[in-house]
């Protein structure tokens, strides 16, 4: 382990400029430089390394249709998917929520251990009242709502389309420019704020970043995304298509 230590330099700086060379997006690359840093105990390791610029239209992360939606059929996960987007939990916390865990009367959903461990209450969007009661109804309460999570159902973008209707419902407004910077009269604070809380979020500057100034794209009904020119949001917007998972 000494001579590890001994050669740290060397081989981290190796290591992340290969990571350039093969193409790894700027985020994983400065948080492989961050870890690194940490197991070395040396805050300055690899700083003559330039890691490209992070710049929010390189993200690739759930903006559009990927390989793996081909592998999902909507027709079996419409509760599911109509559930997060009224939503938005993370997937290990819709995978761990219980049915006590469900408050129709206040429409809010508990999520006892969060990201970080910190419990949070998620208000419901409106428009699935019925399918509240029927994941409640008759069941105990100890029981998981949802037995299974299939693996390629993309939930963060589930999420981000629930931050973009319940910012929409909070603020009766558009969401933020997607481009340029921000002046103060081009969000809701209150409602940016609101929204941070109901994902779990501390930094209300990655919520902006990454859920409300996101690019307009073309909704795939297989995500159960939301119209985007729906101006109510409702969480019943995509009649999904068994055969084509569209509306």
């Amino acid at each position: 382990m000494a001579e590890v230590d001994a050669h740290a330099e060397e081989l981290a700086t190796a290591y992340l400029l290969r990571g350039i060379e093969t193409g790894l997006s700027p985020w994983t690359l400065a948080t492989t430089r961050s870890a690194l840093r940490l197991f070395f105990g040396d805050r300055g390791l690899a700083a003559s390394v330039t890691l490209p610029p992070r710049r929010r239209e390189l993200i690739r992360r759930s903006r559009g249709p990927v390989a793996q939606d081909h592998d999902l059929n909507p027709a079996h996960w419409q509760e599911l998917i109509t559930f997060l987007r009224a939503t938005g939990l993370r997937r290990r916390e819709v995978a761990a929520l219980r049915v006590a865990d469900l408050n129709l009367a206040a429409g809010v959903v508990l999520v006892r251990h969060g990201k970080g461990g910190r419990p949070r209450v998620a208000p419901v969007l409106p428009g699935v009242e019925e399918l509240l009661q029927r994941l409640w109804a008759g069941r105990r309460p100890e029981e998981r709502v949802f037995a299974r999570i299939p693996s390629h159902l993309d939930v963060h973008a589930l999420r981000r389309e629930y931050a973009q209707a319940l910012y929409r419902l909070l603020s009766d407004r558009e969401l933020p420019p997607a481009r340029g910077r921000l002046r103060p009269a081009d969000d809701d604070r209150a409602a940016v704020e609101a929204v941070a809380s109901a994902l779990g979020h501390r930094r209300v500057e990655v919520v902006l970043r990454h859920s409300l100034r996101s690019l307009p794209l073309g909704i795939d009904c297989r995500l159960g995304a939301r119209r985007p020119d729906a101006r109510v949001p409702v969480a019943q917007d995509c009649a999904l298509n068994p055969a084509t998972g569209r509306s």
